[in-house]
């Protein structure tokens, strides 16, 4: 990537002047807020917006990191020999960033997303590199690797929402749909890739090459991210974010509240989020529970599970590749809705498959649905959202994601348990599609535009 420091483009319509001013943001970078009299900015696609693939670079190789520090730490924590031990290592990982995260959200809207995103990776860089040293020095037990865990599952709330809330700080708002499918697009390779190289960095030089690795890759994110410029909308900013200094003292339960209360009543955006939490708890139990029941059910062994995966993660990223190239004009709540509808039959006919070939097939058409679905959505959320409450919409999406997936696979398992495991899956279809209906039902999500 061109590491230069020019500024975007942004052109008035005819006849108007452009009215800008560049300023130093309190992060550290330049940051552009432009505007004009009657017209706005020329629009560029999103791959060729040179600070938006910035960021797709630095946040790419942030998620590489994540994946080879989630593959060494199971490593590890393996090694003790001891299946309570390494469970118990593996959820101080994963409960501070479910517990912390909806906190760092308020984090991100009171000091700046690009601001905590730079700090949470320079802490993640510098946790890194004392793990080099103390995996060096000392075995790998139990407290250490539980503390590095606690550590990281911490920074890590307030790093991703933060990361989460600056494609719309970057693009147009009618571009963050196509920002979306390949944030999205980018995730789903990120989590192919780093699984093998993760294991091969780890079967040659174990936890501290992994974590050296790291040091890298997190410092190569810095250098990159360092030099994106915001593109600011100054009318839905605070005072505090325009000067660059912190918000006036807001209590942190206040300010989680606020941002609460602002969901709830954003006609758009609450009913929205409802739906993408509900695809999210419907299709992360059938697909990561469910199918290694049925693949264990039919005898599909091991390749089978991972044929089903890998179909649905291609389809999801062809899916979301194709908001990037044939986004919608026009109601995209309203289309996203769609596909959610269609692949809520995917996941009822998931659970009927009875042949390996056919579930592959319908796997990947689930992720065929659920990549434009969620990239529509969450774009559309990103558009209308103030900048001022970017950083906790943004936690609460990342939380229903992450924070409820046990949720999810508890309820499974009880539906599977006092039913039967088609039942199972027709139950979280119906529950997905019943949402998406009543959500098309609310004219102000079905005529929701950009």
């Amino acid at each position: 990537m061109s590491m230069e420091d020019d500024s975007l483009a942004v052109r008035p319509a005819a006849g108007d002047q452009p009215l800008r001013e560049d300023s130093k943001g309190h992060d550290g970078v330049d940051r552009i807020i432009a505007a004009t009299s009657t017209g706005s900015p020329r629009e560029l696609p999103v791959w060729r917006d040179r600070y938006f693939l910035r960021y797709l670079n630095g946040f790419g190789l942030s998620l590489l990191g994540d994946q080879i520090w989630f593959v060494a730490l199971a490593w590890a924590a393996a090694r003790l020999d001891d299946p309570g031990q390494t469970s118990l290592v593996m959820a101080a990982g994963s409960v501070p960033r479910a517990v912390l995260i909806l906190f760092g959200g308020t984090l991100a809207d009171r000091w700046g997303a690009l601001r905590v995103t730079l700090i949470s990776q320079q802490l993640r860089i510098l946790l890194m590199a004392i793990a080099v040293a103390a995996t060096m020095l000392l075995d790998p037990s139990l407290w250490l690797l539980a503390a590095i865990a606690l550590a990281f599952g911490a920074i890590d709330a307030a790093h991703m929402p933060a990361a989460a809330a600056l494609p719309p700080q970057l693009l147009e708002r009618n571009a963050l749909p196509a920002g979306q499918g390949l944030v999205q697009t980018l995730e789903r390779v990120a989590t192919i890739a780093g699984a093998p190289i993760g294991g091969f960095i780890v079967a040659a030089g174990g936890l501290s090459l992994a974590t050296a690795v790291n040091v890298v890759l997190f410092c190569a994110a810095v250098l990159i991210l360092r030099t994106l410029r915001l593109r600011t909308d100054t009318s839905s900013e605070t005072d505090a974010q325009r000067t660059g200094e912190p918000a006036p003292p807001e209590g942190t339960w206040r300010s989680l509240y606020g941002g609460l209360r602002y969901v709830s009543m954003e006609p758009v955006i609450g009913p929205i989020l409802l739906v993408v939490t509900m695809l999210n708890l419907a299709i992360a139990a059938p697909l990561n529970v469910g199918v290694a029941l049925l693949a264990n059910a039919h005898q599909w062994q091991a390749s089978g599970f991972s044929a089903i995966i890998a179909g649905f993660g291609a389809g999801a990223a062809l899916g979301a590749l194709s908001v990037v190239r044939y986004r919608p004009k026009r109601y995209p709540a309203a289309i996203g809705l769609l596909w959610v509808i269609i692949g809520s039959f995917s996941i009822a006919a998931l659970g009927v498959s009875s042949r390996l070939p056919i579930a592959v097939v319908v796997a990947t058409i689930l992720g065929v649905t659920s990549g434009p679905a969620s990239a529509l959505l969450l774009g559309l959320v990103q558009a209308r959202t103030r900048t001022a409450y970017l950083g906790r919409v943004m936690a609460l999406i990342t939380f229903s994601a992450l924070g409820l997936i046990p949720v999810s696979y508890t309820v499974f398992g009880f539906l599977t348990e006092a039913t039967t495991l088609t039942t199972a899956f027709v139950i979280c279809a119906a529950a997905e599609l019943a949402v998406a209906v009543l959500a098309l039902c609310l004219r102000s999500v079905r005529t929701a535009r950009l």
